[in-house]
Order: C-alpha cells, then sequence, then structure tokens
C-alpha cells in the first residue's frame, strides 16, 4: 500500500492508513506546512488557483490538490467552511446536505450530489475540524451509510482542508484542498465522472469558497 504526501506539503507526522488513502492526526495536520515554489507563489499572488493531481498508480481512484490565496482572516474561511447547511448554496454539485451529528469539532454528514446526466451518488463523511490563531484545518472520511445501492454511492472519499497565515501578502490566507476520491465502478464513455469529483472540482470549490467568504464579510 502506497501512501499519498503532496509535493506542497513536508509533513512531520504520524500517519495512519485507512481505506487506501491517508488520515493525518488533528495536531500534527495544523502545523502542517505547505510548501509552494516561487513560480507558484508568483501565480497565487496574482489571484490563480494552483491545481496538482498527486494520484498514486497503486489506487483505484484519484487525489487531487487545489491551493489558493483568500483575501480573509482564518476566522472567516472557518466558518464559511463549518457552516455545511449552506453546502448546496455554493459548493459545485452538492444538491442536498444533511447533518446527522454536529459538536464543537466533530460532524457527521450526508451529502448528495448531482452529476451531469442526472446521475445521482450520495455517501455519508465523518468530519473533525479544528483552529488555533495561525491555522485551521478540517478532515474527512466516508463511512457507512446504511441503506444505500452500491449505484447510489461511490467506493470512497477522504481529504481535509488546510488554512495557514500567508506572511508574504498582507490581509492574505492560503487555503489548501486536498481530495482522494474512488468513484467505483464506472460504466464504458462515463470516465468523466471521475474528473468531475476530482480534478474539475477542486479549483471551483476553492473560488466558489472565496467568493462565499467575500460575500459574507462584506
Amino acid at each position: 500500500m502506497l501512501i499519498k504526501v503532496s509535493v506542497f506539503m513536508r509533513l512531520m507526522i504520524s500517519l495512519f492508513i485507512i481505506s487506501n488513502s491517508i488520515v493525518i492526526s488533528q495536531d500534527s495536520l495544523v502545523n502542517a506546512q505547505i510548501d509552494l515554489t516561487q513560480s507558484e507563489r508568483d501565480l497565487l499572488s496574482r489571484g490563480e488557483i494552483i491545481v496538482r493531481d498527486v494520484s498514486s498508480n497503486h489506487d483505484e481512484g484519484k487525489t487531487i490538490e487545489a491551493v489558493g490565496l483568500i483575501n480573509a482572516n482564518i476566522d472567516e474561511v472557518y466558518y464559511v467552511l463549518l457552516r455545511f447547511e449552506d453546502y448546496p448554496d455554493f459548493m459545485p454539485n452538492i444538491t442536498q446536505l444533511e447533518i446527522l451529528d454536529k459538536s464543537s469539532n466533530h460532524a457527521i454528514l450526508n451529502y448528495t450530489l448531482e452529476l451531469p446526466l442526472k446521475k445521482i451518488k450520495k455517501y455519508r463523511l465523518d468530519m473533525f475540524y479544528q483552529k488555533n490563531e495561525n491555522a485551521a484545518q478540517l478532515t474527512w472520511e466516508m463511512i457507512d451509510w446504511p441503506g444505500l445501492k452500491e449505484t447510489e454511492t461511490i467506493n470512497n472519499t477522504t481529504g481535509y482542508w488546510l488554512i495557514k497565515n500567508y506572511p508574504e501578502k498582507k490581509g492574505h490566507i492560503l487555503v489548501l484542498y486536498h481530495v482522494y476520491t474512488d468513484p467505483g465502478p464506472i460504466p464504458l464513455g462515463l470516465g468523466w465522472i471521475v474528473d468531475i469529483l476530482t480534478y474539475n472540482s477542486a479549483p471551483t470549490i476553492i473560488i466558489n469558497t472565496r467568493e462565499r467568504v467575500y460575500s459574507i464579510s462584506n
């Protein structure tokens, strides 16, 4: 089993391998650094989103990362990301989100996605989150949703948000969105479903989150 680690990050942490993906301890992820080349920093300063495919050939699914800057503080972005009930209003493909349980650092969420050709996919996520004055993070993994048929759901998805202060541009924070998705068996001609759930949606998620933050803060 191969551990997937971002080229952006050197994580001096302990890793736990679950369902062919990495789950990073809460404290370690908040302390992690997001490493960027100078050319990447230049792109970010112009408002562009960096997207990287960091998938492993040994995995059934795909792992994508998107990185961007938001002109806001950590609290403002964290507030938007924890308002799960608002996700259908600005997150791509999400048509319904049901909060089964929510506390100060944990939530269980049912997602319903509508894809092109009216394909509907559902899954349940176990989400953990935390924040301090310099960073915030949300991590999630897919858990069982009893009663769903195999055709109604996906095989697996895990991921995290990492939000850090960005001293190089005053008033901005750096956000990294990392997601692994294995949609399961794909019928011939429908391979685009994988891209919609990963590569195509990752930059849109950051852009839409950024716009959502601005709409609330203004």
